[in-house]
């Protein structure tokens, strides 16, 4: 009797291609795919999502718009950004601090970014209430409002004035007020808006709130401690309205843009004190004022300083002299450039982002590069899967006011299983409130490279289980090893990539869905006899049904297990195609391989 032919289809070595051109789509790629990831040349069901607070943040819109690992000297927190504008620390068991809470919305999508004050380590919220910066130095409060502290004061309500020894203010000093142990006086808000200094004397002053207005009336002298802080934000800010909204370290200094009414402007802090934007050593640039619509984020890479604009613009600072008055932008792109801020992430020594129009890009292989390389990531053909899983009416658009209403791809890099993850708007997700939500999500495993070439090969998974519409990498207390967290609109924040194999306690869907398969090409047809599949050696619990199509119709299911490995399969056929799927609770399956045995059948 003769042997059967067989086809090995080899699992991990490709990942999800959605070319419509069949000579781009390997034998490794997959078609579709729902959490199942790549590791070891396995098909692996994705980790599950375990809820990092088991008690949810409430309030008005408690929808987790940024997330931060803060730690200051030995204290590690999670710091939280809401919709509804707070600004917070979340633990296990629910809300442990409550830095700032004004009152309204805030529409964007801003992120917390680490720096230094002058004198602590601080994380600064861009694009929080009014637009003005929050910043976090530890502690149980944090300030709407940058600043150096001038001192502590004594208020007099009979003469609305404050006394401070030699306190060096000059008219026309924009300030603001803080208060510990107590309540600064009546009709004075902590934190808020700049003042400003009038009717100075060597030991007095008194403030304003416009700079020609009249003196504040408070009517009492208030309790406690009440800290002067002079303000080091630009002027032009001072309404709030054109605040930055977006910012990243680069060579000791803090870059920051994205103002409403200077969509051009970008604004780097003071050397080592990166909440003065004000004084000597502060530098302000204009990027190509005409070209695009706005820059809407940046990053430092190889120690270089990249802006991006969008919809189209990509720029680098040259900062070789040491005369800052010397530096200067260059163009390397102005054909592809960001959607967002939150959407530039580097991993592995290399920059992705997301364009406008949704795709996912690599710096180094941006056109016209100059000093960065030029070098193609394959394994990213996948716009058709994003056009018809991303809802591309709800990415932002060229206005800020997009970018408040929309949410926008966010994008995080797992160091340990060196995966990168973008989060897209997905058709028909809406929030309880209405508004649409980040529910797609595309991963890129970046374990393996082109051995010939060394170029990384990009493999591209996709899960729709979890709400996106923030991420971080926090340090665990009890391992010190880092964990994913996602933040939800619901004010949940789930741990990702949990070998638990559960979402809130129940099942969900892995599978994948192989290319087609012809065994003898377009000539002959085959005789369908037999599929094995061939689990990842030392795996347990393995559990997959899979289903066989034969020239486009469906042909066989069975349950495969490590007992069961094997399935019958019947009839001719020109093409195949197998899909995998399981759904059970703490149910997972690793594959290497799967064999297809059959005869030749009839010719055509």
């Amino acid at each position: 009797m003769r042997s059967l032919d067989a086809l090995s289809i080899q699992c991990g070595q490709g990942g999800l291609n959605s070319s419509p051109s069949p000579d781009v789509v390997r034998e490794t790629d997959l078609a579709a795919v729902e959490s199942v990831i790549y590791e070891d040349d396995t098909w692996k069901k994705d980790g599950g999502a375990t809820k990092f607070n088991s008690v949810a943040v409430t309030g008005p819109d408690p929808e987790v718009r940024a997330m931060f690992n803060f730690r200051s000297g030995a204290t590690n927190e999670l710091v939280v950004a809401t919709r509804d504008n707070r600004l917070l620390v979340v633990g296990t068991g629910g809300i442990t601090k409550t830095l700032y809470n004004p009152a309204g919305i805030s529409w964007y999508h801003a992120p917390l970014v680490e720096g230094f004050d002058g004198t602590n380590k601080a994380l600064y919220h861009f694009g929080g209430w009014a637009g003005y910066p929050q910043v976090y130095t530890g502690g149980d409060t944090a300030r709407m409002q940058l600043g150096s502290v001038v001192g502590t004061v004594t208020a007099d309500s009979a003469t609305d004035t404050f006394t401070m020894t030699a306190h060096g203010l000059a008219n026309g000093d924009r300030v603001f007020f803080s208060n510990s142990g107590g309540a600064l006086p009546t009709g004075l808000f902590e934190n808020s808006l700049p003042y400003y200094v009038i009717n100075t004397a060597a030991n007095m002053f008194q403030i304003a709130t416009t700079g020609s207005g009249s003196a504040v009336n408070f009517t009492t002298n208030g309790t406690g401690t009440h800290t002067v802080h002079r303000s080091t934000m630009p002027l032009d800010w001072s309404n709030g309205a054109n605040s930055v909204r977006w910012g990243f370290m680069h060579r000791g200094r803090m870059y920051a843009g994205g103002g409403d009414q200077l969509p051009y402007t970008v604004y780097a802090s003071v050397l080592d004190n990166h909440s003065d934007y004000l004084n000597s050593g502060t530098l302000l640039f204009q990027i190509y004022p005409g070209e695009a619509d706005l820059c809407v984020g940046g990053i430092s890479w190889r120690n270089k300083a990249y802006i991006f604009k969008f919809p189209y613009g990509i720029y680098v600072l040259d900062d070789a002299s040491t005369d800052t008055a010397q530096w200067g932008w260059r163009p390397i792109s102005k054909y592809v450039g960001a959607i967002s801020q939150a959407s530039i992430v580097e991993a592995d020594d290399e920059v992705y982002f997301v364009s406008p129009d949704g795709y996912i890009h690599a710096l180094s292989a941006v056109q016209e590069s100059g000093d960065v390389r030029s070098s193609a990531v394959k394994g990213l053909e996948i716009g058709p899967y994003l056009r018809e899983n991303t809802d591309f009416s709800r990415m932002p658009t060229a206005t800020w006011s997009g970018f408040r209403a929309y949410p926008v791809p966010q994008g995080v890099y797992s160091p340990v299983k060196r995966k990168l993850y973008f989060s897209f708007p997905k058709p028909g997700a809406v929030s309880s409130q209405g508004y649409p939500i980040n529910k797609t999500v595309i991963g890129l495993d970046l374990h393996r490279s082109d051995p010939s070439t060394g170029i990384r090969d990009a493999q591209v998974f996709v899960s729709t289980r979890d709400e996106c519409e923030s991420f971080c990498i926090y340090r665990d207390p009890t391992t010190g090893g880092p964990v994913l967290l996602a933040g939800a609109t619901n004010g949940f924040i789930y741990k990702l990539e949990q070998e638990t194999w559960t979402k809130d306690g129940a099942g969900y869907m892995g599978s994948f869905e192989t290319k087609e398969f012809y065994p003898y090409g377009n000539t002959r047809r085959a005789n369908m006899r037999e599929l094995q599949v061939v689990f990842a050696p030392g795996s347990t619990n393995n559990a997959i049904r899979i289903n066989v199509y034969q020239d486009g119709t469906f042909a066989a299911q069975a349950d495969l297990t490590d007992a069961s490995p094997k399935m019958r399969l019947y009839g001719d056929c020109k093409r195949f195609k197998i899909v995998g799927e399981n759904s059970q609770l703490a149910s997972p399956f690793s594959i290497t391989r799967i064999d297809v045995r059959y005869l030749p059948g009839n010719e055509e």
